[in-house]
């Protein structure tokens, strides 16, 4: 069946390790607008750290909304208003801020400010470097709890998260999910926030079946919208566990253009 409707994950897939849209990419995007497929971003980022790409691939002022949060937030790209939230509650950004520490990991969340950190190390200047937010130090776990977050990181050594990931969901079952967005990034995300959902939540709201959907991702926190997509893709780059559920697996690595080779295999009309 036609896509209709296109998910796509923006580090490591999309963008180039450069944080850069790969022209291929870019060029890709824009044509599925112009046949009328609509496109969409779904990244853990922040509203304010996806908007400069979706305004360089032309998604405004076309009615499209955007996966942010890792699914926690589903945003109208045109006003960036909230449409649909997921938050954790006090004592989960509590609970939360206490386990971490006690591992010896900072602790961060993002609001209209930037990102506001327990502690700094060297990978909580890397997020800083990802999004380009400014980065302040929290007086208090109470500065991080004190309003609904949708979501909180934290960030270390990629075995130290590895190790710890299996600790974390069984502490917060039902109180929070815990995914691995990139080795060295690790989030806490509000129960039910996955960017599968969100992505069913909006496949829905537009009247779109789930085997006109594409979506394309490369990292633990992509497995939700991959899985559910009709048409779930991934870079041939990908992680070990997103290449294993993909239907379909780019023969590029995601630096390389990986977004257009699939766009152009399974959702643009061919010519002959």
């Amino acid at each position: 069946m036609p896509v209709q409707l296109i998910a796509l994950d923006l580090d490591d897939t999309l963008l180039t390790p450069e944080l850069l849209i790969h022209p291929d990419n870019l060029a890709a995007v824009r044509k599925a607008l112009d046949v009328g497929i609509s496109v969409m971003l779904a990244s853990g980022r922040t509203v304010e750290s996806m908007m400069p790409y979706a305004e360089e691939l032309g998604l405004k002022g076309r009615g499209l909304s955007m996966i942010c949060a890792n699914g926690a937030e589903v945003r109208d790209v045109d006003t960036g208003k909230i449409i649909r939230r997921l938050t954790l509650s006090r004592e989960a950004c509590l609970s939360a801020i206490e386990a971490l520490s006690g591992y010896g990991l900072p602790v961060q969340a993002y609001d209209d400010l930037g990102i506001i950190v327990t502690e700094h190390n060297h990978w909580t200047d890397r997020d800083r470097q990802l999004t380009g937010l400014p980065i302040r130090l929290a007086a208090s776990p109470e500065d991080i709890a004190c309003e609904p977050r949708s979501k909180l990181l934290s960030a270390g050594k990629p075995e130290r998260i590895a190790e710890l990931a299996p600790i974390l969901r069984k502490r917060f079952e039902g109180m929070a999910e815990i995914v691995i967005s990139k080795p060295y990034f690790i989030e806490i995300l509000p129960e039910g926030a996955d960017k599968g959902e969100a992505l069913a939540w909006v496949a829905e709201t537009r009247g779109i079946p789930r085997e006109n959907v594409m979506a394309i991702g490369d990292a633990g926190n992509d497995l939700g919208m991959v899985r559910w997509a009709g048409l779930g893709c991934a870079p041939a780059d990908a992680r070990p566990e997103v290449l294993a559920a993909a239907r379909h697996i780019s023969v590029l690595p995601h630096e390389a253009g990986a977004v257009a080779e699939l766009i152009e295999r399974y959702a643009l009309p061919t010519t002959h």
